[in-house]
């Protein structure tokens, strides 16, 4: 398995959380930071990365409406959400479609790299 075939997304509104993750994961894997979801729909459609990192909370088109929409296309993509809602009807939401793992904020650098490696070795 190649470099590329190890890509990973993040998604996320929060320019602070897309450049924690750029240094947690950005020397060890290509990686590729989006600020919405509607750049994320079409990026993960063309692009096929193995893993994305996904905020439940953003402006114009949720995660999980995101998640959704990729389910719907069929499209192969291990998703994790990451989100510092309390609200536990999107964990059990999420998991009914087939999330690798649920993150609250604000997270532990073990935890991100844990799933990264576990989803993508």
């Amino acid at each position: 398995m190649g470099y590329l075939d190890k890509q990973i997304v993040v998604v996320d509104d929060d320019q602070g959380i897309l450049e924690s993750f750029d240094v947690m994961l950005g020397d060890e894997y290509p990686l590729v930071t989006l600020d919405n979801g509607f750049e994320a729909v079409e990026y993960v459609k063309s692009h096929r990365p193995r893993l994305m990192f996904l905020d439940i909370k953003m402006p114009g088109i949720s995660g999980m409406d995101v998640l959704k929409k990729l389910r719907r296309e069929k499209i192969d993509i291990a998703v994790v959400i990451v989100t510092a809602t309390t609200q536990h009807h999107y964990e059990r939401e999420a998991e009914g479609l087939g999330i690798s793992a649920y993150l609250r904020k604000p997270f532990e650098v073990d935890d991100v790299e844990t799933i990264t490696r576990r989803v993508l070795h």
